[in-house]
């Protein structure tokens, strides 16, 4: 059975991310203004369906289009709404490691519980002590927990084991988010840290899979769309092979594979919040909405894995 989130915690006692983490959107206008309200009802319906933790400001949230004040506002809404049921996480890597301070100092303000943080993305072949050094010199300036999110195919780099097991010397990591798209390399990641902090895989052909090796969760983009229903997912993990979990891991995979084929991110993955009645608003420029072929592909997909069943998606989380 999945471990318990409660259960999974540091030495010092904080929460580490684990279960369905959520990696939450930014709701714009149009014009480019955040929609505070929104925002709130969307960070309320994540924590009521279940989820075990809430990163704000990540890729769903388009980091690159918040400002330390802005970051810091979405921050702040987040634990206010979440109310200490679960934690909330910042995304605040920046281009150099002064802004990615500057963003984690506010973060840190705002009350977040910690840091989710990647390598240098100016870098495409960061090297692991260039790696490092940034992870430390975030950790001096604001300590907060940290979770480390290996995306390469956002920064041009691997983060190695080797490399892993250095940050965790100069910074407090409380979980990895595993996106590096190398099952072989998601597996040792597991192996070498499961018992240490929360391994949270990213792909969503992943999940299933990996749940059963030992992850302590997932942070991807898709599952969230089937609201509450979705904690059926660590439910099943580490019962053995059944109908029920490949039915899962197919109709995760198909959705995610469109979430992420489909235009620019996260266009599609707001457009499907928007038709299960979760207020996402619209991408910020020069991100593009969808036009109506891609509507019309999105939602073939969402009717075909039941997630568009007539229900509105705040009635899921019931």
């Amino acid at each position: 059975m999945a471990q318990d989130v409660a259960d999974i915690r540091t030495r010092s006692g904080r929460f580490m991310m684990a279960g369905q983490v959520v990696a939450t959107v930014t709701p714009f206008t149009p014009k480019g203004e955040i929609m505070f309200e929104a925002l709130e009802e969307v960070v309320s319906w994540h924590v009521d369906c279940g989820v075990g933790g809430v990163f704000v400001s990540g890729d769903n949230g388009e980091s690159w289009a918040l400002t330390a004040e802005t970051l810091a506002r979405v921050t702040e809404t987040a634990k206010r709404v979440a109310g200490g049921r679960v934690p909330v996480f910042a995304g605040t890597s920046a281009i150099t490691t002064r802004d990615t301070i500057a963003l984690s100092a506010a973060a840190a303000e705002a009350g977040a519980d910690g840091l989710g943080l990647q390598p240098q993305s100016y870098l495409l072949h960061a090297s692991p002590s260039e790696i490092v050094a940034r992870f430390e010199a975030v950790a001096k300036a604001v300590p907060l927990p940290v979770m480390v999110y290996n995306s390469p195919s956002r920064t041009g780099v691997n983060i190695a084991p080797d490399t892993l097991e250095a940050i965790c010397g100069v910074c407090e990591v409380i979980g990895v988010k595993e996106a590096s798209g190398d099952f072989r390399h998601v597996t040792e990641v597991i192996r070498r840290f499961r018992d240490r902090f929360a391994v949270l895989v990213g792909a969503g052909h992943f999940i299933v899979p990996a749940l059963d090796l030992g992850a302590a969760g997932y942070l991807s983009t898709g599952p969230e769309l089937w609201g509450a229903k979705a904690q059926r997912i660590m439910d099943l993990a580490g019962e053995g092979f059944s109908d029920e979990k490949l039915e899962w891991h197919c109709r995760i995979t198909e959705v995610f594979n469109l979430l992420m084929d489909l235009d620019t991110r996260p266009a599609a993955f707001k457009a499907a919040l928007n038709m299960i009645g979760v207020p996402a608003g619209v991408a910020h420029e020069p991100v593009e909405p969808l036009n109506a072929e891609g509507k019309a592909r999105l939602r073939a997909v969402l009717e075909r894995n039941g997630i568009l069943d007539g229900a509105a998606a705040h009635k899921l989380a019931s």
